[in-house]
């Protein structure tokens, strides 16, 4: 990852810290392990927790030595901080710590730290300067970890909005041009007089129908990401390419849409849009010249749709049936039921026919 790599900062922050390390007037060995210990700030980006309890671990290691051989490894005095690179380690432990180690693991070094400044009782200035800087490094690192996932949800949402534009167009144009394929080669099929065309017509009408089931697939897909566990909720599917293949099959169809419209599950939408794409292609069937009239209502917690359409007009000629699902009344029933709506289907006193399904939102 890009954000793993070192930066020149981070060459600044070492320089700094072995400046504050020389500034200790620690000599010989000690100076060395000092020194030593302030480079792996170098990747407090690729390996924010263990530059922390590197540092931590050199504050106690010395600490316990000024305990044992005094004369050795004297406490500092007149320096800024100490540790001398606490403050890098700190912020990249709370900047830059994966998602895996957040909580207890990124805390526990810089507390380690924290008390280890608190052992320099007899420079109490030192040890306010050093809380200080830690507290300050600490708040500053989540800062910068809060903004940047922020910035990456913000990336995210974007591509997903492009997402749906894109989903939104393809179904538009990609499904109206292969919808009229199919019409024609289903007219092909019932008017051709040759028994080798009618076979080869239904076959590329029946190819053109899974090409439609594969392209809304894929087009369900795009608008909700990977489909791993993802669904924030969209609008209901455009009904306007199911109105656009009936009126190319010869019915007219008006569409009216009732209330705000609010996000829906995947499947919700889905589900809605087989509602009125199979209750469009029963008209075909058994209305021909019928017209209908579609009507979306939404309700708070529940989207109810309503196709409704008059007598067929006696002598019309019956419309190939379009790239629907087909799976009739007690298949919309069951696939309606799955997700915990209602469908009902009735006969209309004038001779019309209405299908009516109650879908829930959450």
């Amino acid at each position: 990852m890009d954000r793993a790599r070192p930066r020149p900062a981070d060459a600044v922050a070492v320089l700094v810290a072995e400046g504050l390390t020389l500034a200790t007037g620690y000599s010989g060995p000690v100076l060395v392990i000092l020194l030593a210990a302030a480079l792996p700030v170098l990747w407090m980006r690729r390996a924010p927790l263990t530059v922390a309890w590197i540092t931590a671990g050199t504050a106690i290691a010395l600490l316990a030595l000024q305990v044992l051989a005094p004369s050795a490894a004297p406490l500092p005095g007149d320096v800024l901080i100490w540790p001398p690179a606490c403050a890098f380690a700190v912020y990249g432990a709370m900047a830059y710590a994966a998602e895996r180690h957040l909580g207890v693991p990124q805390w526990l070094p810089v507390i380690v730290l924290a008390l280890a400044a608190l052992s320099l009782a007899d420079w109490l200035p030192l040890v306010l300067r050093t809380e200080a800087a830690i507290a300050f490094a600490a708040l500053y690192g989540r800062y910068v970890a809060v903004r940047e996932r922020l910035d990456r949800q913000l990336v995210e949402r974007s591509q997903r909005v492009e997402r749906e534009r894109l989903a939104g167009e393809l179904h538009d144009v990609v499904t109206h041009r292969v919808s009229r394929i199919v019409l024609q080669a289903g007219v092909l099929a019932v008017a051709s007089d040759d028994e080798r065309a009618r076979a080869a017509a239904e076959e590329l009408r029946a190819t053109g129908c899974a090409a439609l089931d594969e392209l809304r697939h894929m087009v369900a897909l795009l608008r909700r990401g990977t489909g791993e566990g993802f669904d924030l909720g969209l609008p209901l599917p455009d009904l306007r390419p199911l109105l656009t293949e009936s009126a190319c099959a010869g019915i007219s169809v008006e569409l009216a849409v009732d209330g705000t419209p609010e996000p829906v599950p995947g499947v919700v939408g889905r589900t809605a849009y087989l509602v009125v794409q199979e209750a469009l292609a029963n008209v075909g069937k058994h209305a021909p010249g019928a017209d209908v009239r579609v009507l979306v209502r939404h309700l708070p917690g529940s989207v109810r749709i309503s196709v409704s359409n008059g007598p067929g007009l006696p002598g019309a000629w019956a419309a190939v049936p379009g790239p629907g699902p087909g799976m009739g009344l007690l298949g919309l029933r069951q696939l309606v039921e799955l997700v915990g709506g209602a469908v009902e289907a009735r006969q209309e006193e004038d001779g019309g026919f209405r299908v009516e399904a109650s879908l829930p939102t959450s």
